[in-house]
Order: structure tokens, then sequence, then C-alpha cells
């Protein structure tokens, strides 16, 4: 269905708009013009009649020979019988006044004029011709008819020539922007795990096809930028792997020979590795995932004794803080997924909770399978994330604007967790609960 704002419905309702304001505008100008050159043969031909009348007057077999009598009707033609005349003499006395006239007086000046004579609009045309003065004039209810009817028609004919306009303009800016869907649809199934997929060319070289090769030209920089980043933060995670064990070895030596004195330095330098080991792995846990070489080793697994484990890691860390812990877990689970990374995911979603959820706070855990899903809900009481951070949290080395300088860690676990949960086929989003609690929600495909 056409969506209100698309450019196919603009195009076409514009043109509609467009039409109507053109044949308003046209009809503005048309219909005075119309009537004016109405108007115009109307007094030609009140004109060229007191001409033949006079002419007639002269002419006529019988006529008076003094201009100063009265007329008669036999004097005046038939055609002119309809007309409102007065003939006046060389003195200006009333020669001869139509019976229509009803004994009204018709001042008139030299020329045409038009006048309202018994609740109609007349045109009057005064004619000199010596000795003769002939004011004739007749109603302008044909012209005023075709006026009416022309604007009626003009009315009748702006809707449909409107609903013509405005599908004839839908369906122009339909395969104006058949391209440009193309292009969109292409655009949008181009993933950092398909950088390598193009826009197709258009056959026609006009300015869609220019704009089709600007954006690919743009996605060949994109992918080479985006692939070096991954080989160098692939490569540095893994050439950082060995220096880092190493060093590990060599404090855990030192730890078990130091002076009792400095052990506590070594202690804090054993811990800073171990963070930065962490953090390594991590990262090139990411770069494996961005470069779309995340090998997954899935099979057939029950999920429900890799949650049981990570509550028991759970109530280690919450060991010596007044935690409450509350589990609602459904067994079996059976997921076909890699075991090794489904515990990474578990271990980000403890710790996350166990850092955030302040002394006296609560903790719920649960799990169900729903239709074809297996839903697992951890939830944590504490301060909400804002509403601008909610989504924000999941992106990398992000952690949100409530987090305090005190609660450690780089921002890559929840990154981390959605990225996997992904790779499973699932996904990681965030929630609050009816009763006010912070809850992270994985789904995972359910294999019954």
């Amino acid at each position: 269905m056409t969506k209100r704002g698309s450019l196919k419905f603009k195009v076409g309702l514009y043109s509609a708009l467009l039409t109507i304001i053109a044949l308003l505008t046209g009809a503005s100008v048309l219909v005075p013009a119309v009537r004016i050159h109405q108007i115009t043969d109307l007094d030609a031909t009140l004109e060229s009649d007191a001409h033949e009348l006079v002419r007639d007057l002269r002419n006529f077999r019988g006529a008076p020979v003094d201009p100063r009598r009265p007329l008669t009707l036999k004097f005046i033609p038939l055609s002119l019988r309809g007309r409102y005349l007065v003939v006046e003499g060389p003195e200006g006395q009333t020669l001869y006044q139509s019976p229509n006239l009803r004994g009204t007086r018709l001042e008139t000046s030299t020329g045409a004029e038009t006048r309202e004579l018994f609740g109609h609009s007349c045109r009057l045309v005064t004619v000199r011709e010596e000795p003769y003065l002939i004011r004739i004039g007749t109603r302008l209810g044909t012209i005023e008819r075709f006026q009416r009817d022309l604007l009626r028609g003009i009315g009748v004919s702006v809707p449909f020539v409107a609903i013509v306009v405005f599908l004839g303009g839908w369906w122009l800016g339909k395969r104006a922007v058949a391209p440009v869907t193309a292009i969109t649809d292409a655009a949008e199934s181009i993933t950092a795990r398909s950088l390598h997929e193009r826009l197709p060319m258009p056959t026609s070289r006009d300015e869609i096809a220019r704009l089709t090769a600007v954006l690919n030209r743009t996605f060949d920089r994109l992918q080479a930028s985006y692939e070096s980043a991954t080989r160098f933060s692939a490569d540095a995670s893994h050439q950082l792997k060995t220096p880092v064990a190493v060093l590990r070895a060599g404090l855990d030596h030192l730890a078990s020979t130091a002076d009792p004195a400095i052990l506590p330095e070594v202690d804090g330098l054993r811990h800073q590795t171990r963070r930065l080991t962490a953090l390594i792995e991590d990262l090139l846990l990411l770069a494996q995932a961005d470069a779309g070489r995340l090998h997954l080793e899935a099979e057939q697994t029950d999920l429900a004794p890799l949650i049981a484990a990570s509550l028991d890691d759970l109530d280690v860390l919450v060991d010596n803080r007044d935690i409450t812990v509350k589990a609602d877990l459904t067994a079996p689970l059976h997921a076909r997924a890699d075991a090794r990374r489904i515990r990474i995911i578990l271990q980000n979603l403890i710790e996350n909770a166990a850092k955030y959820t302040p002394d006296q706070g609560e903790i719920h855990v649960s799990s169900k399978v729903v239709g074809s899903r297996i839903l697992l809900r951890l939830a944590n009481s504490g301060a909400l994330i804002p509403e601008p951070d909610r989504e924000a949290v999941f992106e990398r080395f992000r952690r949100g604007s409530a987090v305090g300088e005190n609660i450690r860690g780089h921002g890559l676990g929840l990154n981390i967790a959605r990225e996997l949960a992904r790779a499973h086929g699932g996904e990681l989003a965030y929630e609050v609960t009816t009763d006010g609690l912070n809850c992270f929600e994985l789904t995972l495909p359910y294999f019954g």
C-alpha cells in the first residue's frame, strides 16, 4: 500500500494541486475574457442594427420626409421589435420608443454601457447618425447563461482532471523512483557481513546511474576501511595474547618468590594482566564476529544446566552482599547451540546484574519455552537505565550515563552477548518490567 509520505504519492498530489491552481488561474482569465469578447460582439451587433435602422428610415418607401415626425411600428424592422429601442429626432424629441420599455426613458451617453432594467442586466448602445439618435439595447441573458454554464463546466471538470493528473503523476512518480527503490533495497541488504555486494547499475546513463556509481565507489572505500580496521583489531588482539601470557607467567612466578613487602604490588599487577587478557579475548571475539569468521560449534545442547551453573556463579558474586536471588527455571531447554559461547553470554549477563544491583536489592532469573523460542529473563533492581541509553548500552565501549565511576568495565560485555545471541539466531534486548526492574531478555531458537 502506498504510504502517504511516499515520493510517488507526493508527485501525484503536487501534480494534481498544480493542475487545479493552473485551471483556476486559467479560468479567472478565460471567463472574463470570453465575457468581454461576447459583450464586444454584442455591441457591434447592436451598433450595426442601429445603422441599419437609419438606412431603412432614409430609404424605406413611404418613410417620413420630415425627420421630426413620430415613427410608427411599421417603420421598425421585425428583427428590432424585441429590442429596447428609442429613436430621437434632431432636437432630442422622442420619435419612437419600444413598448417593452413601459414608458421608461433611456438616458444614456454616447457609446455603450450595461444597465439594470426591470430586474435584468441589459446592454445599451447609443448611436448618432444624423438626423437621428438611436438608443438600442437588449438583455444579457444569453451571455450570462453561457457564463454560468462555462463556470459550472470548469467546476465539474476540475475534480476529474485532478484525479486523472494525480493518477498520472503517481504512475510517472512510480516509474521515476523505480530505480531508486531498487537501489534502496540493494543498499539495505548490504551489511557488515556482506560488504562485497554492490548496487545494481541502471542501464540508462542518467542521474540515477551516476548516483549509483558514486555510491558503489563509496561502498568500495567503506569495505576497504572496514576490512583494514577488522584485520588490525584481529591481528593486534592475536599478537598481544602471547606477550600478555608471558607477562602473566612472569608475574605468577614473581608472586611465588617475591619479598612479602612487594607482594601486594605484584598481586595488583597480576589482577591488571587478567583484566587485560579478558579485554584482548573480547576484542578478538568481536573482530571475528565483524569479519564473519565467528565459528560456532553448535550441537544439541540442554541450556538448563548452563543456566544453573551461571546461577551458582551469581551466588558467589553476591555472597558478601545483601542481595536476594530468585530463580524460576524450566528444564529441559533444548537448543542447537555452542555451549562455550552460551556460557560467555550468561557470564556477561550475571556479571552485569551483580555489578549494577545495589545492596538490599533483588535479582530475578527465569527461563521458559514460548512457542519455538527459549526465553531467559534476568532482571535486577536498582536505577533504571535512562531512555536515551537503553539501546546505546549494547554499543561497544558505551556505558550508561548512570554508571558510577567505581564500577569497573570496558563496555563490551553486552555487545558481545548480543553478537553471540544473534549468531545463534536469537536476540538480546532490554526492557523495564511491570514492577520496575531492569530486565535483559535473551531469546534463542528452541529445538524440542
